[in-house]
This record gives structure tokens, C-alpha cells and sequence, in this order.
């Protein structure tokens, strides 16, 4: 199975610390700065006891909230997770720890850190989960993808648990992989990104008037865009685009 990374940035203002357009060019030169976090994740992070500030992915799967500019990664060869790095869940963490998750019985903080240490995985192990998790709960992979619930995902006798299906949604089975941001850039590789047809006009008048690159880095990155950029149809977002493009990648 193809585990393609995700990551998106929200539609909403950006601070100065999280201007789009540097990020967008940051990710296609294969450079991933100390990530900015916010106030409410940092909290999530420190109730959770998760280290190292990471970047956070969704496996396969693109949320609604993540659309002004998607990116899709791959893993490179040749260089291997280390063995003591724990940082995927089969859920949102930050969902689980503010409540915004709901499970078969109502948790504290303490349940809910024990939860989450419970189904934690490292990271030399996630796609392995991840492929064991799909191949038992879904018939084909795309309805993953298209944030489904799979079949049989309610543990049996078991509590606490998340519930899966109503009143939760798609971020309650979405698996979500950290990744401490020094080892982004020899352990992943970005494959494509996806923004609107307005959002990539913006971003090329961008590269040739104002950014501070030179004529010849701004070249490969429209060289780059044009060999790789998703650009949704008319009437789709770009997380509606994504989820079409992976479908067709995991079919």
C-alpha cells in the first residue's frame, strides 16, 4: 500500500510565523523549519507527554479544515525510522485530549492519557499497523480515504473505547503520525501539492515579484508546480481534490 502522508494548512488568517505562501515554498525546497505550534496543541502535547514539538500527518486522508494548501509526502528509501520513536494513533490526539472525541464512557485526563499510551505506535512500526488496520476493517482502501467507518473497529468488551461512528467523525479513525520536524527532510519526501487555481496564481505572482528567492530557485519551483501541483476543478476544494487524487492512487 502507498501510506502518502498528509498535511494541510487552515483556511483561516495566518500570522507572520505561518505565512502560506513560505510554507508552501519551505515544503517544496525539503525544508521543514521548527513548526509553529498553537497554544491548544501545545497543551494537547504536554497532557499527552508528546516530545519533540512534531509536525503532525494524517495517513491517506485529508480533513476539511487543513484546505488552503495540501501536501502530500512519501517516505524515502534507504533510511530507516528510529526504533524508540513512538508517533502514530488510529485518531486525532488532539481530539481525544480535548473531548472533542467521544468514547464509550466519559474520561479525565488521566483516562484519556492512558488511552492514548495504550494504542500509541511507534513510528518503525506504523505502516505495518496502518496496512493491518485498513486490511482488516475495510473491503478497499478508498473508503478509508473517503473517511468511512470500517467494519468491526468497536472493540468487543471493551472500555474505555472511542466510538466509532456517530456522534464522532472521521478524525476519530483517521490515523495521525508525528513526525519530529529534524527527520522530515531526509525521511520524507513530498510528492504533490494541492491549492486552488486562485491560491496558485497568488503564490506565482508571489515567486516573481515579492519573494526573496532568486530567479533561478524560482524557476525550479514553478518547474516543480508544473509537474506535480493538483489543481481542483472549478467547483472543488482542494481537500475534495486530494481525497479524488488519492482515491485513484490507492484503486
Amino acid at each position: 500500500m502507498d501510506c502518502l502522508l498528509v498535511r494541510g494548512l487552515r483556511h483561516r488568517p495566518l500570522g507572520r510565523d505561518e505565512d502560506w505562501l513560505a510554507r508552501t515554498t519551505e515544503a517544496i525546497q525539503g525544508r521543514w523549519p521548527p513548526p509553529v505550534a498553537s497554544p491548544g496543541t501545545r497543551r494537547a502535547e504536554s497532557g499527552l507527554g508528546i516530545q519533540g514539538r512534531p509536525y503532525y500527518f494524517y495517513a491517506l486522508r485529508a480533513e476539511r479544515d487543513f484546505g488552503l494548501v495540501v501536501f502530500l509526502l512519501d517516505e524515502t528509501e534507504g533510511v530507516d525510522w528510529p526504533l524508540d520513536a513512538n508517533g502514530a494513533t488510529p485518531f486525532d490526539s488532539g481530539g481525544l485530549w480535548f473531548g472533542k472525541i467521544h468514547t464509550t464512557r466519559s474520561l479525565d485526563q488521566t483516562g484519556r492519557r492512558e488511552l492514548f499510551k495504550a494504542q500509541e505506535v511507534p513510528l518503525a512500526e506504523w505502516r505495518a499497523a496502518f496496512e493491518t488496520h485498513v486490511g482488516t476493517h475495510y473491503s478497499a482502501t478508498a473508503d478509508y480515504v473517503r473517511g468511512d467507518v470500517g467494519t468491526g473497529m468497536q472493540p468487543p468488551n471493551s472500555e474505555p473505547a472511542i466510538i466509532m461512528g456517530s456522534p464522532n467523525g472521521p478524525r476519530a479513525w483517521t490515523w495521525e503520525i508525528r513526525i519530529p520536524h529534524e527527520l522530515i527532510p531526509r525521511k520524507l519526501e513530498l510528492r504533490a501539492v494541492c491549492l486552488s487555481e486562485r491560491h496558485r496564481r497568488t503564490y506565482l505572482d508571489w515567486l516573481w515579484g515579492d519573494s526573496p528567492l532568486a530567479t533561478s530557485e524560482s524557476r525550479k519551483i514553478v518547474k516543480w508546480l508544473e509537474d506535480n501541483a493538483i489543481v481542483p476543478a472549478p467547483t472543488q476544494s482542494a481537500v475534495e481534490a486530494v481525497t479524488d487524487w488519492l482515491v485513484q492512487e490507492v484503486a
